[in-house]
């Protein structure tokens, strides 16, 4: 008897032990990562990173170990409901049992800059490279946009353009003219997303900015 309550409590223990010491996915979705988060500044900025690119500390990028470079992913401060949308382009981290490595920017943005490590969930929000086509027939898939605005000349718009690049510099921004019951109608059109809510995920984090639009199909 007292032998079957000390494996009991043994299995207890190491249950607890992994499922607090170490990164864990939501159950069900292999695109959500449960774990802690670092962040990397100043002593990094204009080093090469993985990808070849440049690291800028006030860009909104991270480092993973595995997920490719060019993917998107909305990581969330639990502690706070804070999130930014972050492009994979580096490796990393390296230490313990951490999942992601923010920049400096989405370091402070989560609230995290001053405890250097805390718990987040990543999600994969956008994958490069996702084939566009459907599996059946090589029909199109739907792609969204977000269209943030619409004016009655193209200055408005312009420096609509110019406020959303300064929120995400690869955010893919289009504006067009329109013919609507006679009369002109610039719109400003945000993003290009495969999945409808990934895009009213990038459209909750523009809304923090003021910059928030409506989720239509491309």
């Amino acid at each position: 008897m007292k032998n079957d309550r000390k494996c009991i409590l043994l299995t207890v223990i190491i249950f607890l032990f992994i499922g607090v010491s170490h990164p864990t996915f939501a159950q069900g979705n292999d695109k959500t990562q449960v774990g802690s988060a670092s962040w990397y500044g100043s002593k990094y900025h204009g080093r090469k990173t993985s990808s070849g690119e440049r690291y800028n500390k006030n860009d909104m990028t991270a480092a993973h170990k595995t997920l490719p470079f060019g993917t998107k992913v909305k990581v969330t401060n639990p502690a706070n409901d804070e999130s930014v949308i972050l492009r994979i382009n580096d490796r990393g981290p390296f230490v313990g049992n951490r999942i992601i490595d923010v920049s400096e920017a989405a370091a402070r943005k989560l609230d995290i800059h001053e405890e250097g490590v805390a718990r987040v969930k990543v999600e994969v929000i956008e994958e490069p490279g996702k084939a566009a086509t459907a599996s059946t027939g090589g029909a199109k898939a739907a792609s969204y946009t977000i269209e943030t605005g619409a004016y009655t000349d193209h200055q408005r718009a312009y420096a609509l353009s110019q406020k959303l690049k300064a929120f995400d510099k690869h955010l893919p921004l289009e504006i067009v003219e329109e013919r609507v019951r006679g009369r002109k109608v610039v719109r400003v059109k945000a993003g290009k997303f495969q999945d409808k809510r990934e895009a009213e995920a990038f459209n909750e984090l523009l809304a923090e900015d003021g910059l928030a639009g409506k989720v239509s199909e491309a």
